[in-house]
């Protein structure tokens, strides 16, 4: 018994790792014989998928059930004599109050969670009262007609209500030896022969039928939940390799096209609200000879400690940095308006220059430093992104131009700026 509603996921915190339950999982479908219970953690969650799924199609068409059961009872009220019936009504009334009871239930919250057990207890009540019914009737005619009618339960019990082939069985077996000792009781003898036709008859083929279904909701679910594996792996490792083609492999910082998805982004956010968007052009100064003379694996080396102390500047959720290309970085600072982004252009300076990596081989200090261009717009009608781009560009080449080591923004006036910084704004 399946339902069209997606699966749920598995309780994970039940399950062996993914690896582990993957090989499981794949063990247990190249078995030609599927036993009726998995390890541990697999048996939890496939019985509460299995009382899910079962229940939601129980609760979907219990209303045409009732509506069925209703319409053969008066048939037969309508085609039988009323006397010949004796106790027969009373039978089909309490059958049909439990169907009644399982459709009220079946709206409860905790329907989906305690499904089988409620519905095969409701199910062994209305076994009980079907078998114990044929002995207490005393027309041949309709003790017949409620003898078929055992089979017809049985099957149904079996076959329809979705339950395991075990709560199937306790309900059939358990229903119908109470009916017996009941008609036993009541000081009736069974004809144990009809009792084989009919009720052990309908047993053997409910069980069948139940062991079958059962069988091949394992098989589905192990399908379902291997493919739901597989496709997170596959997700996983989608998301790997998005993630690799946007994060510079050396520095672990984000890469230029990475920069580029984001400035776009931030752009057009600033815009909306009218905030500042401020941007960083960083680029270390004579890195060409570093790597010349101290070796590409020192190079290395100095870019990725640069990065690391750039990567304490891009606190906020919004902050981003990026490695732009070679020995360039690039900071971007949405919400923030020039001054701020002035402050922290200084602040760079001076935590790339206390790193105090060695250079010998530079015209400005005797360690490795860093020239920036800062601009700052606030993103409005005919602007765009490229501009602010080519503003701090060109604030960084002032500030290689003018010495190196300093920073310069990109409009304005002169105004010196802190750690040797300058503050040009060129139009």
């Amino acid at each position: 018994m399946t339902a069209s509603d997606p699966t749920p996921p598995l309780e994970a915190e039940l399950l062996p790792p993914p690896d582990t339950l993957y090989a499981d999982v794949n063990d247990l479908l190249r078995k030609r014989r599927l036993g009726l219970r998995f390890g541990e953690g697999l048996e939890h969650a496939f019985r509460r998928q299995h009382a899910r799924e079962s229940a939601a199609v129980f609760r979907n068409v219990v209303f045409y059930v009732i509506l069925l059961y209703c319409a053969l009872g008066l048939g037969i009220v309508c085609l039988v004599p009323w006397h010949a019936l004796d106790l027969w009504p009373f039978g089909y009334l309490g059958v049909g109050l439990i169907i009644l009871t399982a459709a009220m239930l079946s709206r409860t919250k905790q329907f989906d969670r305690n499904y089988e057990w409620q519905v095969a207890g409701l199910a062994s009540i209305g076994m009980a009262l079907l078998v114990a019914l044929p002995f207490l009737i005393r027309d041949p005619l309709m003790r017949q007609l409620a003898m078929i009618g055992v089979i017809h339960a049985v099957v149904v019990v079996g076959a329809v209500l979705g339950l395991r082939f075990f709560p199937a069985l306790v309900a059939m077996l358990g229903g119908g030896m109470t009916g017996l000792l009941i008609a036993g009781i009541a000081g009736y003898s069974p004809d144990w022969l009809m009792v084989h036709r009919t009720f052990s008859g309908g047993v053997l083929i409910g069980g069948f039928l139940a062991w079958l279904a059962e069988k091949r909701s394992r098989h589905v679910f192990l399908q379902q939940h291997l493919l739901a594996m597989e496709k997170a792996r596959s997700d996983a490792l989608a998301e790997q390799m998005r993630d690799m083609s946007r994060h510079d492999t050396l520095t672990g910082l984000a890469n230029r096209r990475y920069f580029d998805e984001v400035l776009d982004h931030e752009w057009l956010r600033c815009r909306r609200d009218g905030a500042f968007l401020s941007l960083l052009f960083i680029d270390v100064d004579f890195f060409k000879n570093f790597n010349d003379h101290y070796g590409h694996q020192h190079g290395d080396e100095c870019l990725r400690q640069v990065a690391g102390a750039l990567r304490g500047f891009a606190r906020r959720p919004g902050d981003f940095a990026a490695r732009y290309g070679g020995e360039e970085f690039v900071l971007l600072y949405p919400q923030t308006g020039p001054d701020t982004a002035v402050h922290l252009a200084g602040e760079i300076l001076k935590a790339v220059s206390d790193l105090k990596i060695k250079h010998r081989f530079s015209s400005v200090a005797d360690h490795v430093t860093i020239s920036i261009g800062v601009t700052s717009m606030a993103p409005g009608p005919g602007a765009e992104p490229e501009h602010l781009v080519r503003g701090a560009d060109h604030a960084l080449y002032l500030a290689k131009n003018n010495g190196r080591n300093r920073f310069f923004f990109g409009v304005g006036s002169n105004f010196q700026g802190p750690h040797g910084g300058e503050f040009n704004l060129s139009t």
